[in-house]
């Protein structure tokens, strides 16, 4: 009987530790333009997880015919000039396949406001997107999680 309590006492504290924050902070942002709002944080940081320091927040809008847009905003959530990115990012759609994670990358280029491109398809669902960019020489990521 104690070793029954232990195994479900175990069993019930380990979602606890689950790693549900995606690589960075949360963030309680209201999408402007009927997106997702993520963390941008420091590419470097992303092993911290909830603790990576917020550079700036990003929002994710996707097309049915497979075409995001990423959207980037300071902390109060206005617009950023995107001259002070690169002009290309790097996008790597993730989702499983077989219990095993696959990637798949796309190139995302600056348009206008936003930096568009076109996800690779999937039927796995959920997805997650990630955008690596370059600001300053510094390499970026805005990880977009649990995508449907």
């Amino acid at each position: 009987m104690k070793m029954l309590c232990i195994t479900l006492a175990l069993m019930v504290s380990v979602p606890a530790l689950a790693h549900d924050e995606g690589h960075g902070p949360k963030l309680t942002d209201a999408a402007k333009l009927g997106g997702v709002v993520s963390p941008v944080i420091d590419a470097r940081e992303a092993s911290k997880g909830a603790k990576a320091a917020v550079l700036h927040k990003a929002e994710l809008v996707r097309s049915g015919d497979g075409t995001v847009r990423v959207y980037f905003y300071d902390q109060g959530m206005n617009p950023l000039d995107l001259k002070r990115f690169s002009s290309e990012a790097k996008g790597i759609l993730e989702f499983k396949k077989s219990k095993k994670w696959m990637k798949a990358p796309f190139i995302f280029k600056q348009e206008g406001n936003a930096f568009v491109g076109v996800s690779p398809k999937t039927d796995s669902k959920p997805f997650n997107i990630d955008i690596h960019v370059q600001e300053a020489g510094k390499e970026l990521l805005a990880a977009f999680d649990n995508l449907d």
